[in-house]
């Protein structure tokens, strides 16, 4: 987790979970502004 931390190690369900929901907020947040480009276009 911290920054000195070195070499190959499995991650935790935890971590995969994380990085999930990250990846899901930016798409989303993504997501959100194009739609709203778009309609202001329209």
């Amino acid at each position: 987790m911290a920054f000195g931390d070195q070499g190959p190690r499995k991650k935790t369900w935890f971590e995969r979970l994380t990085l999930f929901v990250v990846l899901l907020m930016v798409l989303v947040t993504i997501g959100s502004l194009i739609l709203s480009a778009y309609s202001a276009i329209r």
